[in-house]
């Protein structure tokens, strides 16, 4: 049995913002071949992390509208589903 999957493009966009809420640094891109939203949700934090690392923050808070990406992110338990590696890959 073949498991068939539509695969998508997705754009997302990240904003780095300081203390008191100034524009620091934007990104945008593009990502192919995402097959689920949580997924693209999940991917778009960890580009957001890696925006932060680049500039050598030290404290990132990383802000989505997805419950269920954001609450995998904060447990510590190991994740099987589908965006279990790009969660391993935030923590």
């Amino acid at each position: 049995m073949q498991l068939l999957t539509k695969k998508f493009q997705i754009g997302f966009g990240s904003v780095v913002r300081g203390l008191i809420g100034e524009i620091l640094a934007s990104k945008t891109a593009l990502h192919n071949d995402v097959s689920y939203p949580f997924a693209a949700e999940a991917y778009a934090g960890l580009q957001a992390i890696k925006l932060g690392i680049s500039m050598g923050i030290l404290l990132v808070t990383i802000m989505g509208d997805s419950r269920t990406v954001i609450k995998k992110c904060q447990t510590t338990k190991p994740d099987k589903s589908v965006i279990g590696v790009i969660i391993r890959d935030f923590q």
